[in-house]
């Protein structure tokens, strides 16, 4: 079951508890006595988090008043505690027609569509499923509504900018967060936002100004500190920022993002053992967390504990099939195993969601150098290439297929470019890791690399 934390209140706000009572007196003066007292039990068993048991009251009620919106309403509450997303949109977007006036409504069915847009499996028990977008658009036009009959109410308008943060749209999130600061000056959550926003406008002395200003208002604000550090990070003051996120780590033990961005940028700089230590930490905290899962995949990988890894991916992928990066992983790691079958397989899907994706070209360049289709792969390397010009597997490959095809000049080219790239090319050994080598390509690479150096070698000075 879900926590109804989430669902009945935002950062800063004074929680939806206090509206649901608003609004069950309305059904109370409206309904039959009984009605009005299931329709009671419901909402307060919904506050004691028995969300199976206020479903049933819902519904008892609905039996006697089939079109009573304040009880649909609380059947998709009940329901998205339960984690059933689809039926809990159906209900929801029904208490919205049969009251197009209830701002609690719009804000509930708001932000269902958000937890849609980021975790689309919850949707799974409905008839169909949304595209992220829709799901997006839908929550920002059913917060849209909520605020308009409501424009006093700053949790609205706090939830408001912060969807419009998480969409690329800062200046509509500036313009409701300003909005919300003049009504509560002091409230951490609104200056926090409103910090997001000019950050994210490249405003970077007034973000940072917020940051400061919520640690001045709450010294032990976690995300303050996690703000800060992005900054530096933005900044490329990789210190600065790893003692930033080490800070709210400090304040908030259990601040999940802290821990990923820390775990990041210790990848970064080398340090891989307190990497993965983070790595699993934020994991651990976060399951919905995709992107620590996928670079602690990478740290497994290294180590050799595959299994893992690919188990990882695997849950990712079945989350999250549109997350390219652990497809691209799912795919090299079936070419290490000479699984080209399941290595395809994993490019098809990449192609399929995104036909220019470098990562799905560069697999299928891969797949095809392996059964020695060497036009074939070259062809998947040019497009590789268009989408990523830098990519130095991709220059590397093209380099050894062209030397295959007799096409002297052109490798050679390529060879140069992808040194430019990867210095350490001119090691058959980082060659083959480039193109992940089996046992037949490695006489291959060296010959290449032994024939082929010179073309690195500076010309001599006058």
């Amino acid at each position: 079951m879900l926590g109804l934390a989430a669902l009945l209140f935002v950062p800063g706000g004074e929680g939806l508890c206090r509206v649901f009572e608003q609004g069950q007196s309305s059904a109370v003066s409206q309904s039959a006595p009984e009605v009005s007292r299931l329709v009671a039990q419901g909402f307060d068993l919904l506050a004691r988090q028995d969300a199976a048991g206020a479903e049933a009251a819902f519904r008892k009620a609905l039996d006697a008043q089939p079109e009573l919106a304040e009880a649909h309403r609380g059947v998709g509450l009940a329901l998205w505690a339960r984690g059933q997303g689809g039926a809990a949109l159906r209900e929801l977007t029904l208490a919205t027609r049969l009251a197009p006036a209830d701002a609690n409504a719009h804000w509930a069915l708001g932000k269902l569509a958000w937890t849609l847009s980021v975790r689309p499996e919850l949707a799974q028990d409905g008839a169909s499923r949304l595209a992220t977008t829709d799901y997006q658009g839908l929550a920002l036009t059913e917060m849209g509504k909520a605020l308009a009959l409501r424009p006093e109410a700053v949790e609205i308008r706090l939830s408001l900018a912060n969807l419009y943060l998480e969409v690329d749209r800062p200046r509509d999130a500036l313009s409701e967060a300003t909005h919300a600061m003049v009504q509560v000056p002091s409230n951490p959550a609104v200056r926090l936002s409103l910090g997001r926003a000019y950050f994210a406008l490249g405003e970077e002395d007034k973000a940072e100004a917020e940051f400061r200003t919520v640690l001045s208002l709450e010294p032990s604000n976690g995300e303050a500190y996690l703000r800060l550090g992005q900054l530096r990070l933005y900044q490329r003051k990789l210190p600065q920022a790893q003692a930033e996120f080490r800070r709210a780590l400090e304040v908030a033990a259990d601040l999940a993002p802290a821990y990923a961005a820390l775990g990041e940028i210790l990848m970064r700089v080398g340090q891989p053992a307190e990497a993965r230590e983070l790595l699993e930490k934020a994991v651990a905290l976060d399951q919905e967390d995709i992107h620590s899962q996928h670079r602690l995949s990478l740290l497994l990988m290294q180590v050799g504990e595959v299994r893992r890894a690919t188990d990882l991916l695997e849950k990712v992928v079945a989350r999250h099939p549109e997350f390219i990066p652990a497809r691209e992983q799912l795919g090299l790691s079936s070419l290490r195993r000479g699984d080209l079958e399941g290595a395809t397989e994993q490019a098809s899907a990449i192609l399929a969601r995104q036909p220019q994706a470098a990562e799905g070209h560069g697999i299928m360049a891969l797949v095809l150098w392996r059964q020695r289709d060497y036009e074939g792969s070259l062809a998947e390397c040019a497009q590789a290439l268009a989408a990523e010009p830098d990519s130095a597997p991709m220059l590397a490959l093209q380099a050894l297929g062209l030397w295959q095809l007799k096409r002297k000049k052109d490798a050679r080219a390529a060879f140069v470019q992808a040194a430019k790239v990867e210095p350490q090319v001119v090691s058959g050994e980082v060659f083959c890791r480039l193109i992940l080598c089996d046992a037949q390509d490695v006489t291959t690479v060296r010959e290449f690399v032994r024939k082929n150096r010179w073309v690195l070698t500076p010309a001599p000075s006058p």
